[in-house]
Order: C-alpha cells, then structure tokens, then sequence
C-alpha cells in the first residue's frame, strides 16, 4: 500500500486564492494543519475584507492562480500589506493531480498546500511604478500597431482606384504622400504643378514619374473613405505622441538605465523604454541571465531522450519583451562592426534568419542584464576586437586558399605528371582519343560526363513534327 509522503513545511500559515472575474475563493492552513475558508467579492470592499481576513489568521505567505488580469487589483491591494509575502503562481504548472476534485475549493487548498511547502516558483512581477509604466509602453505599440494597418488599408484603397503612389514613394504615409492624399481627397486628381509643391527634396523619383503613378479622378465614394482613414491616421499618430511624451516623463526615475541601454547597438531612446517597463530596472529577481532569458522566451527548451535531442524550440512567454527585442535584434544586425552583426552575418546562412535573429535577440537581453546588474555601459572596445580578429580570420583563410591553388598548379607543372615526359610515352588509359584498345583486365577510361535533365528532341524530329503539323 503507497504511503503519503509528508513534506516540511516552509511558509506556514500559507493562504491559496484561486481568483476569477467575480469571486475569489481563499483557503488558509495554519502551522497545525487545520482549513479556514471563505469565499469574497472582487470589488474593493470586498478585497480589503480579504486582506483583513487574511491577516486576523496571522497569514503573511500568500500564492494565487489566475488567468488575464484578474490578479492584478487582488495583488496591489495585498503587496500594500506590511510584511505580506505575494506571489503569482503559472497556471500551468499549478494544475490538479489525478485523484483529487476539481473545484473551486479544492483548487484554494492545493494553492494553499504548493504554498506551505514552496513547490512553485513565483512568477516575476514588477514594481508598482514599472507596472504603470508598462501600461502606458503597451498601448503605445498598440496605437502604432493600428497606424500600420490604417496605412495598409489606405494603400489598398489606392490599389484599387489604380493609383500606384506605392510604386514611386518608398513611405506613402511620409510628408510627401500625406499631402498628395489630401490633394486627392479633396479634389480627386492631381496635377503637375501640385505634385512638383507637395514633393520633399528627399524623393528620389521625378514629379513626372509621379503624376503619372497617380495619374487618374478617385471616385467621390472612395474620396469620402479615403478622408476618413487619413483622419483615423492622424489620430493615431496624435495619440502617439502624446503617450509618448508621458512615458518619457513616467520613465524619469530609471534616466540613468535608459541612457545605459542606449549604448547597445540597435537600442533606442523609445525600445530602451520599453525594455525597462518590461523587466525592470531591478535584477535581483533573476538569479542569473539563463532565468530571464527563459522567461522572457528566448532560450531554446531542453527536450532530450535516450540521447537524442528531440525539440530546442522557445517556449511563448512575454511576448512584449520578445517582440521588441527581436526589432532591436533586426536593428543590431545593420550596425557593421558589432559582435552581434558579426555572429549574425556568420552564422544566419548555417541556422536560417528566424532561429539566427532569435539568437541575437537572447545576447542582446543577456547584454542588458549583465549591464543593468553591475551598473557598467556598453564595451565597444570589444565590438573593435572582435572585428579585428575577424578579419584577421579573413585574411589567413584567404592566404591558405592561394596556398593550396598554387601548390595545386605546381603539382600539375611536375615532369611525372606531364603527359609527355622522360619516361615514356603516355598510357593508352590515359589518351582515349588516340583510339588505342586498353589492356585485358585494366578498366575502362571514363567517357564524357551525363548531362542532366530532360533530353533535348533532335532537330530532325522536331522538323518533321512541326511539317507534319503544318
């Protein structure tokens, strides 16, 4: 008969709450064993009582499971506690075990019991003021996010009254193409003399080129659509800005690690900031850069049986951080002369773009982690080092390939490889065109190589094909 293994109690009393969109179902077990359960609102009041409630049992352990955004009133409203220890557990690795009910209850107390014996890892959760800035981060790329499609749907509408202004402007949405629309929404059609007005000295093509990309009259439907999508645009970029502006005034606090973050190459003022809202500008929750590297998605997953490794895939996890260091990845590979753009130009053709720029993307976190633990900025002097010794590489590589050709040409310059020379007259196996029969046993001399692909119809055939046609 299987025994019940007893565990040593490291947080006790410990508290589970399994929280939904409307209740919370809390359960408390005390040093001794014994259950205190009650169910709560998710309103203020209603979170306040369960703060109160929570610490009448002498509880400061608390470890919750939630789905979405649930957990983050029920969290601020616990961390204000003195003492309060908060935790969010993965609601993945907090499932049922075979055997036990699946209730709200059920699901409190085995919350409660992983708690008491510390048997899951605590997500990471930021500080309150990252926590604000972050809101603010995210529905910045949302803003920019919806710029970009407003800005596909427009040149869709473009596509579709014939107009090929994508064609001669790179950035129809730039100064130049934001006032040719306006001319076209207004008046249907433009001219010359008002594309030569509306052109930035920066556009490549001629006034010419233009007019007669756009070249036609938009009909008055299409006018009308188009003049509501280019005020939908503005916003967007109006809204932009402005949220732009109270991140940078939000972000004041962390100046010093922005302005740390924007030495890395492919780093901005803007990605810098998102960076910090994301994982903070505190490192002591990671132990070292492997944790936040596979928190934040990057690092490949072990998958290995009897030997053979079966998947190295990342995992999904944040997906914010992951995207935006991917861009940044994308930016570090232009920067020539970096040992990003250096491992990315030497090894993308090996692993494939995707698997190459995710590599780059996880150096890149490990560089800000390293930089935002110590306090140190960005070693270009490395960057300088690693080119160089590149190079070098370069040059000895290219020095043994000249090596061997010439050794390969003086080898066949030798006297006993020369087809006529001192000793004799050249074997038979070895001038098949003179006709002479090889010896008994010797193999045969090799014929002219096959060619590949479907064999060609002879002339003769095909004329007389083609007669018999006619």
């Amino acid at each position: 008969m299987a025994r019940a293994v007893a565990f040593e109690a490291m947080n006790s009393p410990s508290c589970g709450l399994d929280v939904h969109k409307d209740m919370i179902e809390a359960c408390v077990i005390d040093g001794s064993g014994g259950k205190h359960r009650k169910t709560f609102g998710t309103m203020r009041q209603s979170l306040y009582a369960l703060r109160d409630w929570i610490l009448s049992l002498s509880c400061f352990h608390v470890l919750m499971e939630s789905t979405g955004v649930y957990w983050i009133p029920v969290y601020e409203i616990l961390e204000e506690a003195k003492g309060m220890d908060v935790g969010v557990g993965n609601a993945g690795k907090m499932k049922q075990v075979p055997g036990r009910p699946k209730t709200d209850k059920a699901d409190a107390d085995w919350i409660a019991r992983l708690c008491m014996v510390g048997f899951i890892l605590k997500s990471f959760v930021a500080g309150r003021e990252y926590r604000e800035l972050r809101e603010y981060t995210r529905y910045h790329k949302k803003l920019v996010q919806e710029r970009a499609r407003q800005a596909s749907r427009i040149e869709k509408l473009l596509q579709m009254n014939g107009f090929k202004l994508s064609s001669v402007l790179s950035d129809i949405t730039g100064a130049s193409g934001m006032k040719l629309l306006r001319v076209l929404c207004d008046k249907g059609s433009v001219t010359l003399a008002e594309v030569q007005g509306a052109l930035h000295w920066r556009v490549k093509k001629s006034a010419q080129e233009i007019e007669s990309a756009i070249n036609g009259q938009i009909k008055q439907t299409s006018r009308l659509l188009l003049g509501k999508m280019l005020s939908r645009l503005e916003r967007c970029e109006a809204e932009a800005a402005e949220i732009y502006k109270m991140m940078v005034g939000m972000s004041q606090s962390s100046r010093a690690q922005i302005e740390q973050l924007k030495g890395v190459p492919g780093i901005g003022e803007l990605s810098a900031i998102y960076i910090i809202a994301e994982i903070s500008a505190d490192m002591s929750s990671f132990r070292t850069s492997r944790h936040i590297a596979a928190w934040a998605g990057l690092a490949p997953k072990d998958s290995e049986s009897a030997g053979r490794l079966k998947s190295s895939r990342t995992k999904k996890a944040n997906a914010y951080v992951k995207s935006i260091l991917t861009e940044c990845a994308w930016a570090a590979t232009r920067a020539r002369g970096t040992r990003l753009s250096n491992w990315y130009w030497r090894n993308a053709k090996r692993l494939g773009d995707k698997k190459a720029i995710t590599a780059v993307a996880r150096k890149l976190l490990v560089y800000i982690y390293a930089m935002l633990k110590s306090g140190e900025p960005y070693d270009d002097s490395l960057d300088a080092a690693d080119t160089e010794k590149r190079e070098a590489w370069k040059l000895d590589s290219a020095r043994k390939i000249v090596e061997h050709r010439s050794n390969g040409a003086a080898a066949q310059k030798h006297p006993g490889n020369m087809q006529q020379g001192a000793a004799g007259p050249v074997s038979p196996l070895l001038r098949p065109e003179t006709g002479a029969q090889p010896a008994a046993g010797a193999p045969a001399p090799p014929g002219p190589p096959k060619k590949r692909g479907r064999p060609r119809k002879e002339a003769g055939a095909a004329k007389g094909t083609a007669s018999q046609l006619a």
